[in-house]
């Protein structure tokens, strides 16, 4: 099941419905067939054109895997992974055993560390990946003290997610969420290389995936935030979404 919300001037709030005669098989064209405007904002219907942009936007999200939506707890804690990047250290008492060292996860869920070799770590928390590393090096000093955090690279990947941007931009692909976790729609685009000449900013979609398989769809218009400084339509990504910027039709 999709849900379509459109997000800007001139365009309507849609839920699905359970209408007779709709389709509910979770494809584009089942949701379609049964969304019923919300009561706020200004009705308004999808042309031919906004149909070819959902069809293109929805093919897009099939480069969204499930390890894109399953990287967090119940409690909202990154889960590790192959590609994250640890900086740790070990100190007992007021000596620094181990200094500082950038540790990166290898292909198999596991890190090299100093002393006690490779630990599989692949689906904990950095609480639990401490503890654990407590407990080895307890076998060698009394009561030693683990630093252990997360490295935030652009380039590597990050523990608080990404996103995919395709469409009418410089540079399709992938872009991470910072520690902060307030990418918006306009910053991912920006990081992408930004538009491309024929971009239409006035719709652009994004497509989120939900629990149950289920499709949300949100269009945002970034033309208007730039025109009237309206940020709050800027929305904030989440992991898994997928940005698509269509083509402005001349």
């Amino acid at each position: 099941m999709i849900t379509l919300m459109l997000v800007g001037s001139g365009c309507s709030l849609f839920r699905s419905s359970p209408q007779s005669g709709a389709s509910d098989d979770g494809s584009l064209e089942g949701a379609l067939s049964g969304l019923v405007p919300l009561p706020f904002d200004t009705p308004g219907s999808l042309s031919a054109s906004d149909h070819a942009d959902l069809e293109a936007a929805s093919a897009a999200v099939a480069a969204v895997g499930e390890e894109d939506l399953n990287q967090f707890n119940e409690a909202g804690d990154p889960l590790l992974r192959t590609g994250l990047v640890l900086g740790f250290s070990l100190r007992v008492g007021d000596r620094l055993e181990v200094e500082p060292l950038r540790l990166q996860i290898l292909d198999k869920g596991e890190v090299a560390f100093p002393m006690i070799g490779t630990v599989a770590c692949d689906g904990l928390t950095l609480q639990q990946l401490k503890r654990l590393l407590e407990a080895r090096y307890g076998a060698f000093y009394r009561e030693p003290q683990i630093s252990l955090e997360f490295l935030y690279e652009p380039t590597a990947a990050s523990p608080w997610g990404r996103v995919l941007v395709q469409g009418r931009v410089a540079g399709e692909g992938w872009v991470n969420i910072p520690p902060t976790r307030d990418l918006t729609v306009s910053r991912a685009i920006q990081v992408s290389g930004g538009y491309a000449s024929s971009a239409k900013k006035s719709a652009i979609i994004v497509t989120r995936r939900k629990p149950g398989g289920r499709k949300e769809v949100l269009r945002v218009d970034l033309e208007r935030v730039g025109r009237k400084g309206e940020i709050e339509r800027d929305i904030r990504l989440q992991p898994g979404d997928v940005v698509y910027v269509p083509e402005r039709k001349i």
